[in-house]
């Protein structure tokens, strides 16, 4: 996959837009099974026609562009985990493109002249209430209208799990409220976090705390204790979450692992949120009498 990045009104890079395209227009945060809808129906599109499959997505998230007064966006896939889903996907180009100020007064016109026409895209592929241009002014609708004669669009519908929108902020509003188990299928996997081992120590034969120094760009769940795996080195870990502390913007997590005896200080480790445990965090030794009452795995 080759990554783009541009910048408005900066010229497109000339590796951009060289061979016919299928475009898929979306933010895509958290990749979930509502945008696994589009993205596979411009693969299969792109696939039919003999065309590259490519995304279009954005960076920051227009709200922090639009409203800089509120607290900084946190995301379910920062960038470069969403780069990775699209890998996984079978994208051939991506393009990222800077939300700036400047971007946003761009008029639905011109962002169908610059941002779709010249980018050789014959077919553009995206949700039924995506919206783009000055705004947002710019719908499928609108879309379907302008394209006629110049590429085809195909409207995605709505995607629904019990009766309810698959969307990133359906999954945000779980996570606040520690339902990671719903997160997750709304997702089509685990939800996780990344970060970087800050401090470990051995606890009692075969348990391990390691304190997490997380990525900063990701939405945590609601604070509380959860049932976590850890995945350090190609290794999965079982283990609890005892808590989560946030310093200005930087989250840290203290997790408690099984049978782990490996060296871990200084490793990277992605964390899936398996289970939401108690309401509110414990103390250590509160939590342990809770595992072992249970019989737990840890």
């Amino acid at each position: 996959m080759e990554t783009i990045h541009i910048e408005h009104p900066n010229q497109i890079p000339t590796t951009a837009g060289s061979t016919p395209c299928v475009l898929a227009l979306g933010f895509f945060d958290g990749v979930h099974i509502g945008h696994r809808g589009i993205l596979e129906a411009a693969r299969s599109a792109a696939r039919k026609k003999g065309y590259q499959f490519n995304v279009m997505t954005f960076y920051p998230h227009p709200k922090d562009i639009l409203f800089p007064e509120r607290e900084p966006m946190t995301y379910l896939t920062p960038l470069p985990v969403k780069e990775e889903r699209f890998q996984e996907i079978g994208v051939d180009q991506l393009f990222i493109v800077k939300f700036t100020p400047e971007f946003a007064k761009l008029s639905p016109e011109d962002f169908i002249e610059h941002y779709i026409v010249n980018l050789h895209c014959k077919h553009v592929v995206a949700g039924f209430d995506y919206h783009y241009g000055h705004k947002g002014k710019g719908n499928m609708k609108t879309l379907t209208e302008a394209g006629y004669g110049k590429f085809e669009v195909t409207t995605v519908q709505k995607i629904e799990q019990q009766a309810e929108k698959i969307s990133s902020t359906a999954v945000r509003e779980l996570l606040a409220t520690g339902k990671v188990e719903k997160a997750s299928d709304l997702l089509g996997q685990s939800y996780e976090v990344r970060g970087k081992v800050k401090q470990n120590s051995l606890f009692y034969k075969n348990h391990q705390f390691i304190k997490v120094d997380i990525n900063q760009d990701y939405r945590l769940p609601k604070l509380g204790v959860y049932r976590v795996e850890a995945e350090i080195e190609g290794r999965s870990y079982e283990g609890i979450c005892h808590q989560m502390t946030v310093i200005g913007r930087q989250p840290f997590l203290l997790i408690q692992l099984k049978e782990c005896f490996a060296d871990t200080y200084g490793k990277k480790v992605n964390i899936k949120w398996l289970k939401y445990m108690f309401g509110k965090q414990k103390e250590t030794a509160e939590v342990n009498d809770y595992i072992q009452r249970e019989d737990m795995v840890i």
